[in-house]
């Protein structure tokens, strides 16, 4: 071979070798020179030389290579609790992750900004039915707003074109809302108005809307109110309804003179939901309570200020301001930040951005329709949704695949079964119809693939994935060879503790009593009793119930659990210390004075032995996974790694 092609294969050769990069290899695994070096970067020698640090941890990785796949050959990965924590894990994280796709910050941004001002809210609301023709309701709408425009009043705007009763007993005010208040696409229609502007006619759901901003307002946060409610029963005499006015106005003076709310509350209030919370509503938020209640409720401005006694539909209310919680205009606030986050979170806002998403969804799952025969699958549709018979179809049978994405066939059985669904919801089925839902339940099935496909598009998850599941097969195999077996093998920690007796021994400390009482008082209080007569401690202690506790046991000198010097001296009872982490004391009784080092029992060294076995079980246990993968590191690698 000429020097020209030898070079070649060497530099080849070379060229492999660094491409591959396997580190070391376990039977037939290998792990490569990044995968070591990321996991070293996540856990570094916090002291001490790096070189040192990744020799030491070569050493770790290896091991938990081994333990890892031997957790996979014993099949620790099928067990149903391991499952549910793989699955419900992967959940949460693909959750965040197409949160953050959908834009989740941005919407959290959005709703910050727009939380920092309420929005006084008026409608023109035509009614659409479901399965009834919107042609006339479109022609109403466009001529309510041409009359606004000409300069009609939007209040008699709403009285003249408006369906709604519930609109028109109010002239289309909807009070004051702010961020989630409303659904999210009335909201974003409304935000965009300016202070006294009425918007373009809006097609929803339900309807024809046309929505004027009348006023706007700083944001007026939050109100934690008490009530008494004097209720009006219905088919009340007029001269009935005015004993009932004279009676909240007497029920006003009382409380104006002093007398105590919440007794107010207990002898006059016939709100059954507050009454026995000392008249305390739920917290009142904008938009939230009905408008003519919500505005007395905000009028109040200082705490323990009673409002004058108001009329509503339920009756005559008297309430009392208990808390303001203002809102925060701190976008850095981490706890505003958080609440806004939980709140886009299960709002249709998020609903709306995913759905912004499933044209690129569908395409990167590999979304495929299937050709099949229109007419009949709309007969078939029919039929299943109805209940009937379906054998009799030829073209569109129940195992018929309609679209398939990667890893999944979505059958006409499949699809029927939501079909039904739909219809138990309410939503009248035509053959149009059936065509409209069919386009969204092929959307819906495409977000459902691609959330519980996540890990094959995204590399952050696969990794997160690996990381959480060889965490939990680690425990797993460490319980059922190490920690369990430790525990349970009683002959061989016996055997253990015999061989190595000499290193439990107790060094020279004291036996004491240690006593925890709820005060100081009843600390010194005990103190005393036991000090007459500590033989009998069990008793005396007994006698103050959950007050006081106490246990007795051995001590090495500098281990007893109070900061004070002590004496070596039987009968020495220490000053009542104050625990750090509530009101109760500590004071210790010595029993008896140990001046020379002496054998532990089993049971005084049971914890010790454990701890001490488990590391034999464990180092045995690595030497046989050693056995079952032989274990090779590529030196030149490693040496690149130093």
């Amino acid at each position: 071979m000429s020097k020209k092609w030898m070079m070649l294969a060497l530099c080849a050769g070379v060229s492999q070798m660094l491409y591959s990069q396997t580190l070391f290899t376990y039977g037939k695994k290998q792990v490569g020179k990044e995968e070591f070096l990321k996991a070293y970067n996540k856990n570094p020698n916090p002291s001490g030389s790096r070189k040192d640090g990744l020799k030491e941890y070569l050493n770790l990785y290896i091991n938990y290579k081994l333990k890892v796949q031997a957790a996979f050959d014993e099949k620790l990965n099928e067990q149903p609790s391991f499952r549910y924590e793989s699955a419900n894990f992967k959940k949460q994280v693909a959750d965040n992750i197409i949160n953050e796709e959908a834009n989740v910050k941005e919407l959290v941004n959005e709703a910050f900004s727009r939380s920092q001002k309420d929005i006084h809210v008026a409608q023109v609301f035509i009614e659409v039915k479901p399965g009834t023709d919107t042609a006339a309701a479109f022609k109403q709408i466009q001529q309510a707003y041409a009359q606004l425009k000409a300069g009609k009043d939007f209040g008699q705007t709403v009285m003249a074109f408006s369906n709604d009763e519930g609109t028109k007993q109010t002239k289309g005010d909807l009070g004051y809302v702010t961020v989630f208040t409303l659904p999210y696409e009335f909201e974003n229609e409304i935000y965009k108005l300016k202070s006294g502007e009425f918007s373009a006619p809006y097609k929803s759901g339900i309807g024809y809307h046309i929505f004027k901003n009348i006023s706007e307002r700083p944001a007026a946060g939050k109100r934690k109110v008490a009530q008494i409610l004097i209720t009006i029963p219905a088919g009340t005499t007029e001269d009935g309804k005015k004993a009932f006015a004279v009676q909240a106005d007497s029920v006003y003076r009382k409380a104006m003179r002093g007398y105590d709310f919440e007794k107010l509350v207990a002898e006059y209030s016939t709100d059954r939901a507050s009454l026995y919370n000392k008249g305390i509503l739920p917290e009142i938020s904008v938009g939230q309570f009905s408008s003519d209640f919500e505005e007395k409720a905000y009028e109040l401005k200082h705490v323990n200020e009673i409002s004058k006694p108001f009329l509503t539909n339920y009756g005559w209310h008297i309430i009392k301001l208990i808390e303001i919680t203002p809102v925060s205009k701190d976008f850095n606030d981490p706890v505003a930040t958080s609440l806004i986050k939980q709140q886009v979170e299960r709002d249709d806002r998020i609903v709306v951005a995913k759905k912004s998403l499933i044209q690129k969804w569908m395409k990167l799952c590999k979304f495929k329709p299937e050709a099949f025969d229109e007419k009949e699958f709309l007969v078939y549709s029919d039929s299943a949704v109805n209940g009937h018979s379906v054998a009799a179809f030829k073209k569109v049978t129940p195992q018929t695949v309609l679209f398939s994405f990667a890893k999944q066939k979505v059958t006409a059985d499949d699809w029927s079964k939501y079909a039904r669904a739909v219809k138990q919801s309410g939503t009248p089925l035509s053959n149009k119809g059936f065509m409209d839902i069919y386009k969204e339940y092929q959307r819906v099935v495409a977000g459902e693939y691609y959330h519980d496909h996540l890990e094959d598009y995204n590399e952050g998850l696969q990794q997160q994935s690996k990381e959480f599941d060889e965490a939990n097969l680690l425990f797993s195999a460490m319980d059922k060879h190490v920690w369990s077996k430790a525990g349970e093998d009683s002959a061989g920690l016996i055997n253990h503790y015999t061989k190595n007796a000499a290193k439990y021994i107790w060094a020279p400390g004291v036996s004491a009593l240690i006593v925890t009482c709820s005060t100081k008082e009843l600390a010194n209080e005990v103190a005393a009793k036991l000090k007459s007569n500590v033989t009998d401690w069990r008793t005396i202690v007994g006698n103050y119930g959950t007050s006081v506790v106490a246990d007795s046991s051995r001590y090495e000198q500098n281990q007893l659990p109070i900061k004070q010097k002590t004496e070596d001296a039987i009968g020495f009872i220490s000053a009542p210390e104050k625990n750090t982490n509530d009101e109760s004391y500590t004071f210790i009784y010595i029993t008896a004075v140990h001046s020379k080092p002496q054998q532990r029992s089993f049971e005084d060294a049971r914890g010790m032995v454990i701890n001490d076995y488990q590391q034999v079980l464990e180092e045995k246990w690595i030497a046989e996974l050693k056995n079952k993968y032989p274990v090779k590191i590529n030196d030149a690698v490693w040496a690149t790694v130093k």
